[in-house]
């Protein structure tokens, strides 16, 4: 009897594969061969799911923004208000060594991204869905008096979204610099010039 293959699973292990060959040598370096290889597959059964390195990485940041996503979602819930905006923000931060690896690998696709249409529409999808989590957050924040009303709601995730990405490049090149506590006061301190006086 043949062997029944989940293909769902196996396109998240080598998702996974990917973020590791990529967070140990950048997206340049890691290759098919070697992604394979730490997938435990062979470079045909790569093949058979995706038809270049692009297509390969492109799955690998679906799988990530699914994670991302989950994250958010998890550490949000239950929470309202600036809690659930700041539970979300923090998800973007590499507070953990998971989440320092999905930095790592994000910092080598932004260049990627540059140099690939395909990429780089992706890349904008994400911020696109990123910043609108955050702008309704915000606007959540706005209906329940914690945050100014007058607050440019779109500019300030915008911003918000940009401070994120600062702190976590930052944070993964100097790690002594800016531990997760530091990141974390970063994220609270600028939260609260938002709050209503």
């Amino acid at each position: 009897m043949p062997k029944v293959v989940d293909h769902e699973e196996r396109q998240r292990e080598i998702a996974g594969a990917v973020w590791r060959a990529v967070a140990r040598r950048g997206i340049e370096a890691a290759t098919m061969r070697e992604i394979a290889e730490e997938a435990g597959f062979s470079t045909g059964v790569l093949s058979h799911y995706f038809e270049d390195k692009d297509a390969l990485i492109l799955h690998a940041l679906h799988v990530s923004i699914e994670r991302a996503a989950g994250r958010m979602d998890r550490r949000g819930r239950g929470a309202t208000g600036l809690g659930a905006l700041r539970s979300v923000l923090r998800e973007g931060l590499p507070l953990d060594d998971e989440r320092r690896g999905e930095m790592r690998v994000w910092i080598d696709f932004w260049g990627r991204a540059t140099g690939s249409e395909a990429l780089g529409r992706e890349q904008g999808r994400w911020y696109a869905l990123w910043r609108s989590v955050v702008r309704a957050l915000l606007e959540e924040c706005q209906r329940a008096g914690e945050v100014n009303p007058a607050l440019a709601v779109e500019q300030e995730a915008a911003a918000l979204v940009a401070l994120v990405d600062g702190i976590g490049i930052q944070a993964t090149f100097e790690p002594d610099r800016f531990p997760p506590e530091e990141q974390t006061s970063l994220i609270d301190g600028q939260l609260g010039r938002l709050v209503a006086r």
